[in-house]
């Protein structure tokens, strides 16, 4: 079996989490306010993409937070094994590629001059501190594979999967997020 095929430990989740969260943290703090506010094209700001996928890691602490039996009971076995992270996110972007888009409670909502840079970078820091709070803490290595929660692009997945999710989706906005540095100067 190919070594892209194998899953990823508890901990290289929780590890590959951090890892894209602290430079997604760094990309924010080293933007100005024109830079982490504008928007270009009718796409996501810095800040919007930021405040998505707080929301995200939100909705994820959610469901992982609810205890197991209720779980299970509410979103059934999975059907499937956990699929591999490569293979998780090439059905992602093939469902990208194909018009899938953020569903309405992901759509972050930011009223004008209501949040400064720095509060929406520390909420965004504080939803995945949860969220691997959760994972660390709560969700055993063995149990990570027993349980599923609907997603609404990937369908049911496990939980393993959507901790998959959550590390490529980070690095998807990432490469957003470095594209948009330095748009909002004015030359």
């Amino acid at each position: 079996m190919p070594a892209k095929d194998y899953h990823l430990h508890k901990f290289h989740i929780i590890s590959g989490t951090e890892t894209i969260v602290e430079e997604i943290i760094r990309v924010c703090k080293s933007m100005n306010n024109d830079e982490f506010f504008y928007r270009k094209d009718g796409k996501w700001s810095p800040a919007e993409n930021t405040e998505h996928l707080r929301l995200v890691f939100k909705k994820s602490w959610q469901g992982l937070f609810v205890p197991k039996f209720i779980s299970k009971r509410i979103f059934g076995k999975p059907v499937h094994s956990s699929i591999p992270y490569e293979h998780l996110e090439e059905k992602y972007q093939h469902q990208l590629n194909n018009g899938a888009k953020a569903t309405k409670e992901y759509i972050p909502i930011l009223k004008a001059n209501k949040l400064t840079k720095e509060e929406i970078v520390e909420r965004f820091e504080k939803a995945v501190t949860k969220y691997l709070d959760e994972v660390r803490y709560y969700w055993e290595e063995e149990n990570i594979d027993r349980y599923q929660f609907p997603h609404p692009i990937l369908g049911k997945i496990t939980a393993r999967e959507l901790m998959y999710f959550n590390i490529f989706h980070c690095w998807h906005h990432f490469r957003t997020l470095r594209s948009l540095k330095g748009l909002g100067i004015e030359l």
